[in-house]
């Protein structure tokens, strides 16, 4: 949809989502922020808006709006990915399992996140998180081909989940890593890249062209897809509208 001032004049276009029980709205500046902002307020009130423009930004906050998140998309072209990756291996004393358990994984899923991480969240019920992952609340629907829990001697230990996102103002339908995380206690042995792996390997068998996912500004994993193979497509803000 395209937003017009008092004048009729086209000032932005908006690409609508309710993906995750959210009201998302994809803001792409046809006017200077200073000129588009107020429409934007007056025509997206309760929407999460998400804008790569700093000044829409700074004019929304001035407004009322509070940032909720910035991160930056990136995207896996699954047309040439390499056949290792389907069994790519996870370090002695691991193993990997289809069978992803909400309640086991909740531990590291908590610990994955301390305070000072940006994605920290003191308020998440982490089973509850990861039950609505598992049956589709989040995104979309589960692609069980991509979806891996790792465990150690203990239980499970980490995870990526990885959901078939509905088409986007693109009009592509991809997959899309809705979470991976690992316990603390066994970051940098290389079990995020193998499930990184492995999800790239699932999604192009279930039929997937593209596999995408989110990560926060600050969140150091950013190096560990950019080393997987991801590339950077977006950047923006989200910003939660009154």
């Amino acid at each position: 949809m395209t937003l017009n001032d008092a004048a009729g004049v086209p000032v932005a276009t908006v690409a609508r989502d309710d993906a995750g029980g959210v009201r998302w709205a994809i803001v792409t500046l046809l006017a200077p922020a200073a000129v588009a902002a107020p429409v934007v307020v007056a025509n997206l009130g309760g929407h999460r808006v998400v804008t790569g423009d700093d000044g829409l930004v700074a004019a929304l906050v001035a407004a009322g709006g509070r940032v909720q998140r910035r991160a930056h998309d990136y995207e896996y072209d699954l047309a040439t990915v390499p056949a290792s990756y389907a069994e790519s291996p996870v370090p002695q004393g691991f193993r990997l399992s289809r069978n992803l358990d909400p309640a086991g994984l909740a531990e590291a899923h908590d610990l994955a996140n301390p305070p000072g991480h940006p994605d920290h969240d003191p308020a998440l019920d982490h089973v509850e998180d990861l039950r609505s992952m598992l049956v589709g609340r989040i995104l979309g629907p589960l692609v069980p081909e991509a979806s891996w829990q790792v465990c150690d001697g203990a239980g499970p230990c980490g995870a990526i989940l990885v959901v078939d996102r509905p088409a986007g103002s693109d009009g592509v339908r991809r997959a899309w890593v809705v979470d991976v995380f690992v316990h603390p206690k066994h970051q940098g042995c290389g079990l995020g890249g193998a499930l990184l792996r492995r999800a790239v390997a699932g999604a192009a068998a279930a039929g997937h062209a593209r596999l995408g996912l989110a990560v926060s500004d600050g969140n150091p994993a950013r190096a560990a897809y950019e080393n997987a193979g991801f590339r950077l497509v977006s950047s923006g803000t989200n910003v939660d509208l009154p």
